[in-house]
């Protein structure tokens, strides 16, 4: 931070910036580098200090001398004709300089903190702080980065629960955060990234259920969430987008239940092996549970509400079955009290329905009698 009266700003003193006065936009972003560089670097040595350019309008690229830092031309908003401007467009670390293959621009791992100011770095595209020694919480204010297409900060001892501002960026495509101390449920504002292509949760402390609303992600390629402290039903229909290629989700968590085909029967999915469940056999045709409006409560539901569910599908659902959870509108249901009657139907107590729509099954316990 630069706090003294009466002296001139190091972003301002023509070397950090040259022709300082033409370009306020990349100054606002020197300043707000040289105010959060303490807090990031911890005891680490960074070279953003008075007597190194951060921008040098001498090269074609706009190469930045500060280590981990790009500067490029970016239009102004509301120019006509468009006019550019240098601005800090990546925050860039990963690995040190170890001889052994990886990009590196450090002797030293950061061991500071991610500060919340990054988030006032509007034009950023990237922010890559991998492999470091980070510690503290993920800032809620990288929620502001609306032109963020690249968010890898994995590697580090972060700790804390995921942001759910997070999911206000709408422009990324890869989101990294394995590997850190991270707990808390995974939000599903995360569902609301659109143009998310690769999503990397794993090694972690991450608490809760499946994240149901991943198949919202129709871009998505790669996904990762094996390692965590993960508990529930794997969904029994096939929770991804057509366009997944790899899907980690086998090892560490606490899953119940059994394995459903598509983790066994799907080469884009791996870690199966590692869930120590057994199989839940064949799917059915329509795993769907319709209320019988004729005998069903008052809508919505009420947690001690006893109603009639009539059975669509090829499954005998095992009785002693209890609570149901919803997620994007779809009741999972963990187990429930029930006792089979004839016709395929059944009386059904549901402890906890958020919904008025009708349930889908999405996951069910062989070991608790269930037949395919």
């Amino acid at each position: 931070m630069f706090d003294v009266l009466g002296q001139t700003h190091p972003c301002e003193n023509g070397t950090v910036v040259p022709n300082h006065a033409s370009n306020p936009e990349i100054v606002a972003d020197c300043k707000v580098l040289w105010g959060l560089k303490d807090t990031l670097r911890g005891t680490t040595t960074l070279n953003w200090n008075a007597t190194t350019a951060l921008w040098n309008p001498s090269t074609s690229l706009y190469l930045s001398d500060w280590q981990g830092i790009t500067v490029s031309n970016v239009t102004v908003e509301g120019t006509n004709p468009p006019v550019q401007r240098p601005r800090v467009t990546t925050v860039y670390f990963f690995g040190l300089n170890t001889g052994r293959g990886f990009i590196h621009n450090l002797s030293q791992p950061l061991n500071g903190r991610l500060p919340p100011e990054l988030g006032n770095l509007a034009n950023l595209t990237q922010l890559y702080i991998a492999s470091q020694s980070l510690e503290g919480s993920i800032p809620p204010q990288l929620g502001n980065l609306a032109n963020l297409t690249w968010l890898n900060i994995s590697g580090n001892g972060l700790t804390g629960s995921i942001p759910p501002q997070l999911g206000n960026l709408a422009n990324l495509t890869q989101l990294h955060l394995r590997a850190n101390r991270l707990t808390g449920p995974i939000p599903p504002q995360l569902g609301n990234l659109a143009n998310l292509t690769q999503l990397h949760l794993r090694n972690n402390r991450l608490s809760g259920e499946f994240p149901l609303w991943v198949e919202n992600l129709v871009s998505l390629t790669q996904f990762s969430i094996h390692e965590n402290l993960l508990t529930g039903h794997l969904p029994l229909e096939y929770p991804f987008s057509s366009s997944v290629t790899s899907a980690v989700i086998g090892g560490g968590g606490r899953w119940i239940g059994c394995v459903p085909g598509w983790a066994t029967s799907t080469s884009a999915v791996q870690g199966e092996e590692n869930l120590d469940l057994p199989d839940c056999g064949s799917p059915p045709g329509e795993s769907v549970w319709e209320l019988d409006t004729a005998l069903a409560p008052p809508s919505p539901l009420d947690g001690a509400a006893t109603t009639k569910l009539t059975l669509r599908a090829t499954y005998t659902i095992p009785a002693a079955y209890v609570t149901s959870t919803t997620t994007m509108g779809k009741i999972q249901f963990r187990s429930m009290s029930a006792t089979a009657a004839t016709g395929g139907a059944m009386t059904v107590t549901i402890a906890r329905p958020e919904t008025s729509t009708l349930p889908r099954l999405v996951g069910f316990d062989t070991r608790m009698g269930g037949t395919g």
